[in-house]
């Protein structure tokens, strides 16, 4: 795709495969990252986890850094526990400190993503799209209408959500990896909402 809006506002698209995807938390509601199961990606999992075991590293690096050391607060499973830090790693640490440093920025672009799946039949109101020259770059607001995820049905339908959270944000690169038909353009509808 390029610049390009394969679609418009207030078409509905159907989907004629399995689509998986690259949620970003930020663009997501906390009720539908979770009924998507976005924290159950193994992905997502690991990537917490190897964060995890750097920040601990560190920990273990200022712990044993020069005086003064200053007490800090960390909630861990739970628990407060205070850890009294160096602002500094001592001499021989200095060098595994900076690469710990490294890998957490590394680590860090990669914490809030995860991988999503919409079943083949899913169909997908076009609720907005940002108004950028490149549509890979730009964001499109959708609102699932129909779908046989479990958990994306309706409260009325013994699901966890309304159908008001049932929107999400994608960038437009995205639906590089989709394959639908355009179906529908809901008439009466108000662009945008």
């Amino acid at each position: 795709m390029s610049d390009e809006h394969p679609f418009e506002v207030d078409q509905t698209i159907t989907l004629l495969e399995d689509w998986e995807f690259d949620a970003e938390y930020r663009l997501f509601r906390d009720r539908m990252w979770d009924a998507m199961n976005c924290g159950d990606d193994p992905g997502f999992k690991a990537t917490h986890a190897r964060y995890a075991n750097l920040i601990t590293e560190k920990h273990t690096i200022l712990e044993r850094g020069p005086e003064p050391r200053t007490a800090y607060n960390f909630t861990i499973n739970g628990e407060t526990v205070t850890k009294r830090l160096s602002s500094e790693a001592g001499s021989g640490d200095r060098k595994r400190l900076k690469a710990v440093d490294s890998e957490l920025m590394a680590v860090w672009e990669h914490m809030w993503r995860s991988k999503a799946v919409l079943p083949a039949g899913t169909e997908i109101l076009i609720a907005l799209i940002t108004p950028l020259p490149n549509f890979d770059e730009g964001v499109v607001r959708l609102q699932v209408t129909a779908t046989t995820h479990p958990g994306l049905q309706l409260k009325k339908d013994g699901g966890p959500l309304s159908n008001g959270k049932r929107s999400f944000v994608l960038r437009g690169a995205q639906f590089r990896h989709a394959t639908y038909e355009i179906s529908a353009t809901e008439p009466g509808r108000t662009p945008g909402i």
